[in-house]
């Protein structure tokens, strides 16, 4: 589960603006300059550390922005990262029928050309979110553990049932929040990380903390695992409903099931630990 700074021409913006929206509705960080940079930043201090900050680059292919220096800035910026092993990845994106650059010539890109392709072209976007990070070869789980997590994911999912507008509404707000995590939380996802390193990302962007309690995606498991075995209700769920944090705890779900059914199919080896 990942996080996207959005590369554009501000002539593109209504088109980067749903875009924008489509993405968190399917519960991902989205960078857009318009919502992070303030009167009075550093225009090139803000754009580096928004691409520092996010996975990937979505870059906004059209006649504006093959013309925009700020773009081409931005592009270089990333595949400079991604060159030297760095997780951030370039995701070209289309918009008009024009001459892919050819520093980006070799890259597969999403076709939004036309409203008919929009749809599909989402999903391929979506898709190469989900993706496990690039150093991601081994998994701490077992085949039936996988299997045995995404049901319990999917029963809690259905449980919680947040709307797609409301994930939307909520991660344009905690977007600007991920820059303050606390220390104690960064301490659990730090510590975590050495234990399930499939999921550091994931704990990076969608953990959170209810009372004195840190819930990352492992401590999400562990709580599924543990009522599972005693029965009665989901007690992370009681928890976060009393501390008004159940939209948290919905997106932190979507994204551990998310990486839960993308370990299942890559057919990840098993680490020994």
């Amino acid at each position: 589960m990942s996080s996207i700074f959005l590369s554009h021409s501000s002539n593109d913006k209504p088109f980067v603006r749903k875009l924008a929206a489509d993405l968190r509705r399917a519960g991902f960080y989205v960078w857009v300059d318009e919502a992070e940079i303030k009167v009075g930043d550093s225009l090139i201090e803000k754009i580096e550390d928004g691409i520092d900050n996010t996975d990937f680059l979505g870059v906004v292919i059209s006649q504006n922005s093959l013309s925009s220096e700020w773009v081409t800035r931005e592009v270089r910026i990333a595949l400079s990262q991604e060159i030297a092993g760095r997780r951030v990845k370039v995701l070209p994106i289309l918009l008009e029928p024009v001459s892919i650059p050819s520093f980006l010539v070799d890259k597969k890109y999403a076709d939004f050309t036309t409203e008919e392709k929009y749809n599909n072209s989402l999903q391929e976007v979506i898709k190469s979110l989900s993706e496990l990070p690039v150093d991601g070869t081994r998994t701490s789980f077992s085949a039936s553990e996988m299997s045995f997590y995404k049901t319990q994911l999917e029963n809690l999912r259905q449980e919680l049932d947040v709307t797609r507008g409301e994930r939307r509404m909520l991660l344009e707000r905690l977007e600007k929040e991920r820059r303050h995590i606390p220390d104690r939380l960064k301490e659990a996802i730090d510590s975590e990380s050495i234990l399930y390193p499939e999921l550091a990302d994931i704990n990076r962007l969608y953990s959170f903390q209810v009372g004195k309690c840190n819930v990352t995606a492992g401590y999400l498991l562990h709580c599924l695992r543990k009522e599972h075995i005693k029965g009665g209700p989901h007690q992370i769920v009681l928890l976060c409903h009393y501390e008004n944090k159940k939209d948290e705890l919905s997106l932190l779900l979507e994204a551990t099931l998310r990486r839960v059914i993308s370990l299942q199919e890559s057919g990840k080896d098993l680490v020994i630990l």
